[in-house]
């Protein structure tokens, strides 16, 4: 059990560090690239984003299984990838005939980027599965790599060809660089030669299929907001919801991704190994709103500011998107645990319905807000968030020991210390008097970061400290320094 312990800190520690410089590059690439295009430019590159992202998340539940089994063989290789390949194809098929039903959305660009799309959707479908026994056996230094190289090919093509042509297809043409560096890496560190074979679609569709419809409905249900706001209140609106939601999932969704890994062969191992599943979620789920909310929460208070500087007073308005989504989205990310216990245990039909719902609430909803222009679907935009966390705690109550709330208060230590944080920010940033010169803001931000920083871990502590050091994110982190620190000591020696 320490052994397992052990991995899954390790393995959790090098996803999250790679995890940091991505997303610092993820950043300095949006600021580059948002000065050097158009709204309208991000408005068109939002829906094909949603459409790579929507691809390489199908493409994933299919070669998911392959962590759940108790035994893998080369036949289950071969239908995965055979599996992955028809996916890819026939994904690539459907979009290239709905032409005609993108043209009715009168966006010309739409059309425009249909065969991009097609491509993108035969390249997601290369990968090695075998690559995923890596995860299984708990060994996440090759998939932080894989993420890495993809995001630093990205970034260059990105940044290149944004000051080289200066519209959307600079991103476009990154997003298919990206791809293939991730593919090559997954089969020059996982090698086969995969032959096309079905032989075991029973058990790989038997649990895919129900997986994968959870899946897509919930993706949709995440991107309704963005595909709404385009269809409904222009390219411009759209690019402006798109830089603020891109903000709010690097610092959630992308910043919790490398963890998220971790989650689902981490609780597949101890269900497998020890049968401590309830344990293990309330971990898990304390881990995550220690990490994720207080980071959430201080990019919505340095937003404004961090906008200003990065990139520019024509994407002010993204702003008002992160005071919205951020602290939203960081409970969320709680969705993923739940998804994972749901995995193993076997319902995800469960997770369809209730993604189904969240679906149908989330278009009623923006249906309603973009009745009210740009704020009126950010508010619907909101509500659907809070929607999405609400029935994620209904689901969370098969998997703990309490009530509704307990996924929340499991981390309350957090909660109250970013409660802290917020208040000495806020007080911090009234002394300052923020102010519109670039140099000047540089020097409010870093100077609210510190603050935010410091009055965050120190309020942890002292909470801990007080509640009797139990067990928990604290006594974790701990445990990482500790090693670390003799790791250290052994090298120099």
């Amino acid at each position: 059990m320490l052994t397992r312990r052990s991995a899954l800190a390790v393995g959790a520690a090098t996803l999250l560090a790679s995890g940091l410089f991505r997303q610092a590059l993820g950043f300095a690439t949006l600021a580059i690239t948002a000065r050097l295009l158009r709204p309208e430019d991000f408005g068109i590159i939002a829906y094909f984003i949603i459409a790579t992202a929507l691809l390489e998340m199908l493409q994933r539940q299919v070669s998911i299984v392959l962590i759940r089994l108790d035994d893998i063989t080369h036949e289950h290789l071969d239908t995965v990838f055979t599996m992955q390949i028809l996916l890819g194809l026939i994904a690539g098929a459907l979009v290239w005939l709905s032409k005609p039903l993108v043209a009715l959305l009168g966006i010309p660009e739409l059309v425009e980027i249909l065969p991009a799309v097609a491509a993108i959707s035969v390249l997601l479908a290369l990968r090695s599965p075998r690559f995923l026994l890596y995860e299984r056996g708990l060994r996440f230094s090759l998939a932080a790599a894989e993420e890495t190289f993809n995001r630093i090919a990205y970034a260059s093509v990105a940044i290149y060809l944004s000051w080289l042509w200066q519209d959307f297809w600079a991103i476009i043409v990154a997003l298919f660089v990206g791809a293939a560096t991730r593919n090559i890496w997954t089969f020059a560190t996982a090698p086969m030669f995969p032959r096309l074979s079905v032989s075991r679609w029973r058990e790989s569709l038997s649990f895919s299929s129900w997986s994968m419809g959870a899946q897509l409905s919930q993706f949709l249900a995440n991107n309704m907001p963005q595909i709404v706001i385009g269809a409904t209140l222009g390219l411009a609106d759209a690019g402006i919801f798109r830089a603020g939601s891109r903000i709010t999932t690097i610092v959630t969704t992308q910043l919790f991704a490398p963890l998220q890994r971790v989650i689902y062969p981490g609780l597949a191992d101890v269900s497998r190994s020890t049968g401590q599943n309830q344990k293990a979620f309330m971990r898990i789920n304390e881990m995550l709103l220690a990490f994720v909310l207080p980071i959430s929460i201080g990019t919505a208070l340095i937003s404004e500011d961090m906008i200003l500087v990065g990139m520019g007073y024509k994407w002010i308005a993204a702003a008002q998107v992160i005071w919205v989504l951020a602290p939203l989205k960081a409970l969320e990310t709680l969705q993923a645990n739940v998804r994972a216990a749901s995995y193993i245990e076997g319902s995800t039909r469960i997770l369809f319905i209730r993604n189904a719902t969240l679906l149908a609430l989330v278009c009623f909803f923006m249906w309603v807000g973009t009745k009210f222009d740009f704020r009126g679907a950010l508010a619907a935009a909101g509500l659907s968030s809070f929607t999405a966390l609400i029935i994620t705690l209904i689901i969370a109550r098969r998997f703990g020991k309490g009530g509704l709330f307990e996924p929340l208060t499991v981390a309350w230590r957090s909660i109250l210390s970013c409660a802290v944080m917020i208040a000495l920010v806020i007080f911090a940033d009234m002394l300052l008097h923020t102010g519109a010169h670039v140099p000047r803001l540089m020097v409010i931000v870093l100077v609210k970061v510190c603050v935010g920083v410091i009055t965050y871990t120190l309020t942890h502590l002292l909470l801990w400290v007080m509640a009797g050091r139990p067990e928990g994110f604290e006594t974790l982190v701990f445990s990482l320094l500790s090693r670390l620190r003799g790791h250290l000591r052994r090298e120099r020696a």
